[in-house]
């Protein structure tokens, strides 16, 4: 295989940094540290604080930069709604728990259901899965070309 070309990379996610940050490096934002090479939420054993730098889950909803969004929608979710956001938001509180870099960044209303959007792509698919278990209905995923994002489309009539 040649060495001497420039070979494209195949997804490309601006908020992954490509470097290791220093040991204690904290996020004004959310609070998080940087810890053995990635970030972590604080915790008794923590480090001396060596310099500030936003996460890129911070850095994400500072630019309105989703990873990915699921979108709810048909008379099921309506009738239901409640119920499914209740699944969403333990979804999100036990994945923000174990990752700084998982979280929900905002809900927005639409005339037909709800769209949530979110700092990481695998969250969007999780909590998309859970619904299908959960409430069946019709999922379908879609992936960006060239870029790391998910679009989840979750819906069920009655």
């Amino acid at each position: 295989m040649r060495k001497d070309r420039l070979l494209k990379e195949w997804e490309h996610d601006p908020y992954f940094e490509g470097k290791k940050f220093p040991e204690g490096v904290f996020c004004p934002d959310c609070g998080a540290v940087y810890i053995n090479g990635r970030w972590t939420w604080p915790s008794g054993e923590a480090k001396a604080v060596t310099e500030q730098h936003l996460c890129p889950a911070c850095r994400r909803i500072r630019d309105d930069y989703p990873a990915g969004e699921l979108i709810l929608s048909g008379d099921y979710f309506l009738e239901h709604r409640e119920e499914i956001l209740n699944l969403v938001q333990n979804i999100v509180e036990e994945e923000k728990e174990r990752s700084p870099l998982k979280r929900m960044m905002k809900v927005e209303e639409r005339k037909d259901g709800l769209r949530l959007t979110f700092t990481d792509d695998h969250l969007a698919r999780r909590i998309g899965e859970a619904l299908y278990r959960a409430h069946k209905g019709e999922l379908d995923f879609n992936y960006s070309e060239g870029d790391r994002f998910i679009r989840v489309l979750w819906r069920r009539n009655m």
